[in-house]
């Protein structure tokens, strides 16, 4: 809140392990800026130190994927790639996460972005349910989930949910308990795998325009390290 009582733009929060940062995130957070339009000044995208909910053999190291990501951010000046969750030991609960981001900046609000799949999910995160307490949910329809189907999950996870009018276009809005909101955005979702990027990557071909060349240009500079760390995981 400014000194004349307006309410400061928020900040969306765009998390993942980014193994490697690949054009499917990239794209994901342009749309949800722009969607987001006034209601934010830019998306932070929150590299995994440790994740809860994925093993960990695959992983190149936090500060490799981190300079993939900042590297490939860099010409975009409201995107940014924040570091925190390497300042933590242990599990990198979102939980955590925001609770760092609420004691930063008390007076914003945070919008969380996540897929339709993981939002399904919440209940099996670390107080997972608990989270509007912190922030908002934009969730992006993965497959043909529809507003309809979004409003019952909602309702399934949260009994006491209910409907609020649309604040993003074209989209569905549902007040939570904790005071936050669940925003439906119905964005194209680029199916792109990482899984498959270090398959292609590992077998010698061509990841271009499916990996930032900024960031490629680091993968290919440190070949040999990463190749020897994918290969072991395999």
């Amino acid at each position: 809140m400014t000194a004349h009582g307006v309410r400061r733009p928020g900040r969306a929060i765009l998390g993942g392990s980014f193994n490697p940062p690949h054009v499917g995130h990239l794209r994901l957070a342009v749309e949800a800026r722009e969607a987001l339009g006034d209601l934010v000044r830019g998306v932070d995208m929150v590299p995994c130190a440790q994740p809860p909910h994925k093993k960990t053999g695959h992983l190149l190291p936090f500060e490799l994927r981190a300079a993939m990501l900042e590297a490939a951010l860099a010409p975009l000046p409201w995107l940014r790639c924040n570091r925190l969750e390497a300042l933590r030991d242990g599990p990198s609960y979102t939980w955590d996460t925001l609770q760092a981001y609420r004691a930063a900046e008390p007076d914003t609000d945070f919008y969380f972005l996540l897929g339709s799949p993981d939002f399904a999910l919440l209940p099996t995160w670390h107080r997972g349910l608990e989270l509007p307490r912190l922030c908002h949910f934009v969730v992006v329809p993965r497959g043909d989930l529809t507003a309809e189907e979004f409003t019952d999950m909602t309702s399934a996870l949260w009994p006491e949910a209910r409907e609020h009018p649309p604040v993003l276009p074209g989209g569905r809005c549902m007040a939570l308990p904790g005071g936050g909101l669940a925003h439906f955005l119905p964005l194209p979702w680029l199916a792109v795998s990482a899984s498959r990027i270090r398959e292609l990557w590992l077998a010698g071909r061509s990841v271009d325009y499916l990996v930032p060349r900024a960031a490629l240009n680091l993968l290919q500079s440190h070949r040999q390290a990463i190749a020897a760390h994918w290969q072991e995981a395999k």
